[in-house]
């Protein structure tokens, strides 16, 4: 039996090491073979060199930075599928596993015949709240998702942060692959949608499965300190709305509304990077 984790990394060299290590040091089945395959965003920090230093079994791929999460998975699991593996374990590099992680959700694998895709949970490390998990649509927006909270059984969920995935080989057949094109975020989304629209289950196992701190924040082009051309970059770029990712995502998931979601965000937002007094003007804001 093989298990190949892929991941993604740009300049967390401490981070990824100790995501890889606590990966490596799981405690598996002796017939598990462990692989890795990451693929790298131009870190500048000396990521890929401490990597392969340190994991010298681990595949690493120096790529550009202009690849973007969900580009960088797309790399990553096409490098993974020349070894066939049975499991693809989707792993973000800031996450620290439990040491018993892939055991369980290899068991929950395993009494669903290797039919369903299985979703770990994430703790803060420090508050232990609910940091990612599976997911499930609030409203009628398909990019508006609530945090399903693990219990004490495994649970099906409508979709799912993408930190910690394991997809069995059956499952990765029928769905096909990572979206590449959808750059940076909601290729987990759009994966879990596709794999629910085809019949495969997404199934979250009880409690969480490690720890990981959750991201994100002020949303940049919000910033009224930064220029205009900073806002409308920030906007635009990969980790803001970026025009097609957005509207290729909203069109496969969104129905015969998708345009309306797709522009609501720009034209809420460009006059008030235009006229910093706009919002200001309805808000009653000074």
């Amino acid at each position: 039996m093989r298990l190949t984790a892929i991941l993604a990394s740009h300049n967390r060299y401490v981070h990824t090491l100790t995501c890889v290590d606590s990966y490596y040091t799981q405690e598996v089945e002796a017939d598990l073979e462990l692989g890795v395959v990451l693929v790298d965003g131009g870190s500048t920090d000396g990521t890929v060199r401490a990597v392969r230093e340190r994991f010298p079994a681990a595949e690493v791929i120096a790529g550009s930075a202009s690849l973007f999460w969900a580009a960088a998975m797309a790399v990553a699991e096409q490098a993974a599928l020349t070894g066939d593996p049975d499991y693809l374990l989707w792993l973000n590099d800031d996450v620290v596993l439990d040491s018993n992680a892939l055991q369980r959700l290899i068991s929950v694998a395993d009494r669903t015949g290797n039919a369903c895709i299985v979703v770990g949970g994430l703790r803060d490390p420090v508050s232990e709240e609910l940091t990612y998990s599976g997911v499930q649509r609030v409203g009628r927006h398909p990019l508006r998702m609530a945090l399903i909270v693990p219990g004490d059984r495994p649970v099906e969920v409508e979709t799912f942060n993408g930190n910690v995935v394991l997809i069995p080989r059956a499952v990765r057949v029928k769905i096909g692959r990572i979206d590449g094109a959808l750059v940076h975020s909601a290729a987990d989304y759009d994966y879990g949608l596709r794999a629910a629209a085809a019949g495969v289950r997404n199934v979250l196992v009880p409690g969480t499965v490690g720890t990981c701190v959750r991201g994100g924040g002020p949303r940049p082009w919000l910033d009224r300190s930064a220029s205009r051309k900073e806002r409308l970059r920030a906007l635009f770029g990969p980790k803001g709305l970026p025009l097609r990712p957005r509207a290729r995502y909203l069109r496969k998931h969104g129905g015969p509304a998708w345009p309306i979601f797709w522009a609501w965000p720009y034209l809420r937002a460009i006059p008030s990077i235009i006229d910093p007094q706009w919002r200001a003007s309805r808000t009653g804001d000074a």
